[in-house]
């Protein structure tokens, strides 16, 4: 349930709050103090309309909407402040950007993935970094210590338990009442990275889309996108490292991107090149300007905009569920009678369904096993002859003894192997995860989508009216990480009898010998890192049809118990739609007020 909120209140704790130390802070004091009155707006917003929402969504199981519901309230709760994210896949730019908007290198940036976890940042007088943890710590720490805490390598698998973290920089000053929201790359080799930035979307005030010029716009993104639309009216595309092209191919690829998608968005977006490099100071400066004069110097209209946009939208859902009910409640029993057979008949096929289900989540790791194999042995032969060159280079400084020269090999085999690998795990194992990953998450849903659309074919015939019930929005599960195991140097243990050996005469052979190893030692961790891969998306792929078809399962049951308690709740569902309906014309009052 969402906490009650008393309007007066929460007008008096944004105030308390731009004055106090907590995270959000800073910057809020000249919006609480010059614009009480859109803060109580707000106010009376999350204790009328969302609370009324929420109690629709327990009173007739209306679960699946409380996502969207509970964003509406957080972002009502920030008195006015924007989340603008920014979104994408991983390696598209995103942190490079927001370092560019904040004027200094403060948000990691490396070849492999970096941000694992969201990271907020926004005005402050002070630099500073706060660390909230999951077990309700908050830790205070300065801005250089942030990669210990938000990225992969120095915080893997988020061990140290972090949430969330918020950064405040006193260079973000132009932009107050914006908060910048930098989300782990959707897609990344580390598919709990992807599932954090999925559960943020609801959240999101404004998005921008990263797209890397040199990776063709994905059925990825174009879903990201009418996800994103479904959250929020203020969505753009980042066209990242528009520098890799020239001006001509630029415009082309632009035109290709806005016209992909005005077919499947149903409006325009606005399209913004961006690169980082020197000489593209003019597409940096018209994203600054966007940000300031569209977001930052409007922020509580944008976000009272926004907040309408999150409610309409979440109401919309909350409506079709309650117009499915007082028609049923309408219908002639024969009609209900007939509905709620072709209901049960549904249920009694949802055995064939978890069949066709298991079935597909085989086929799909079948392919993904083969992919990975082929993916990552295909570069046996790169890998060796890398390791080989930089073993050339490296072996005529050890000329110590047996003992010591071995270990210096398999110090550096330890080191070379891992280097080597970790770049081709995350390029091929992103790769395969968006690819297979992707793929499952269509699969699936298609499946989902068959099911729905029986049913609205059965609520159609009974009822005469459509439904498409509720989204289904999959996320993926954590994979394994990868890693990399050396074998020993030598099958015999050579290195413990090593005064007996004059290296002198057999260095040789035993720079030979570690050479010879190369080739196993890369075919071998290449096959482990193919299996680590093959068994991290078999377990998603997994977890995808279990999402599924509990998916089924609810959706079948919510409707199933809206039409069998239709007659005798009608008074009630037509109570919910009239409360609606009311507060739909409060939000349409307190609009044409605003634009007034």
């Amino acid at each position: 349930m969402l906490r009650r909120v008393n309007p007066r209140a929460e007008v008096q704790a944004v105030k308390r709050h731009s004055s106090s130390d907590g995270p959000a802070s800073h910057g809020l004091r000249a919006e609480a103090t010059e614009s009480s009155g859109a803060a109580e707006c707000a106010a009376v917003f999350a204790d009328g309309w969302a609370r009324e929402i929420d109690r629709l969504c327990a009173q007739f199981g209306m679960d699946a909407l409380r996502p969207q519901l509970d964003a509406c309230v957080e972002m009502l709760d920030q008195g006015g402040i924007v989340d603008v994210a920014v979104v994408g896949r991983f390696k598209a730019g995103k942190s490079s950007f927001l370092n560019c908007i904040i004027g200094s290198d403060l948000v990691p940036v490396a070849v492999l993935p970096v941000t694992a976890i969201v990271t907020r940042l926004r005005y402050g007088p002070r630099d500073r970094v706060i660390v909230y943890g999951q077990d309700g710590s908050r830790q205070e720490t300065p801005v250089d210590r942030l990669a210990e805490f938000v990225t992969e390598q120095r915080n893997p698998d988020n061990v140290k338990g972090v949430a969330l973290v918020d950064v405040e920089v006193g260079s973000l000053r132009p932009y107050q009442g914006v908060r910048f929201v930098d989300t782990p790359g959707l897609g990344s080799v580390y598919a709990h990275n992807t599932r954090t930035s999925l559960e943020w979307l609801p959240r999101v005030g404004a998005a921008f889309l990263a797209v890397s010029i040199d990776q063709p716009l994905s059925e990825y993104d174009m879903n990201l996108l009418k996800d994103l639309n479904g959250h929020t009216p203020e969505v753009s595309i980042l066209l990242t490292k528009a520098d890799l092209v020239s001006a001509d191919d630029l415009e082309e690829v632009t035109r290709f991107i806005r016209e992909q998608v005005a077919k499947v968005n149903g409006r325009p977006v606005q399209i913004f090149p961006f690169s980082t490099r020197p000489g593209f100071e003019p597409m940096r400066q018209a994203v600054r300007d966007y940000l300031l004069r569209q977001v930052a110097s409007r922020h509580e209209e944008k976000s009272l905009q926004i907040i309408r946009h999150k409610l309409r939208s979440v109401t919309a859902g909350c409506r079709q569920y309650l117009g499915m009910a007082l028609a049923a409640a309408d219908a002639a029993q024969e009609a209900r009678t007939h509905l709620q057979q072709q209901l049960q008949e549904e249920r009694q096929v949802l055995s064939t369904v978890r069949n066709e289900i298991w079935l597909l989540s085989i086929d799909l790791k079948g392919r993904a096993r083969e992919a990975c194999q082929a993916a990552f042995l295909e570069h046996v032969a790169e890998v060796w002859t890398r390791l080989k060159a930089d073993l050339r280079a490296k072996m005529p400084a050890w000329n110590s003894n047996l003992q010591q020269t071995t270990a210096a090999f398999e110090q550096w085999a330890n080191t070379a192997l891992r280097t080597q690998l970790e770049a081709f795990s995350a390029e091929l194992g992103g790769r395969l995860v968006r690819q297979h990953l992707g793929a499952a998450q269509s699969s699936f849903s298609r499946i989902v989508r068959a099911f729905q659309d029986r049913m609205a074919r059965s609520i159609e015939d009974a009822l005469h009216i459509g439904f498409s019930g509720a989204a289904f929005e999959a996320v993926v599960k954590d994979p394994t990480r990868p890693d990399v195991k050396i074998g020993w140097a030598f099958d015999t243990p050579f290195e413990s009898i090593w005064f007996l050996i004059p290296m002198a005469l057999f260095r040789p052979l035993v720079r030979r010998h570690f050479i010879r190893l190369l080739p196993w030692e890369a075919e071998k961790n290449l096959h482990r890192l193919a299996g680590q891969w093959s068994e991290a998306i078999g377990r998603s792929v997994d977890d995808l049809a279990r999402q599924a078809q509990h998916f089924i399962k609810e959706e079948l049951t919510t409707v199933e118990g809206l039409v069998a308690q239709a007659e005798d709740r009608r008074p009630a569902v037509e109570q919910g739609l009239a409360t609606l309906a009311r507060l739909e014309a409060g939000v349409g009052a307190g609009t044409a007020a605003e634009g007034a």
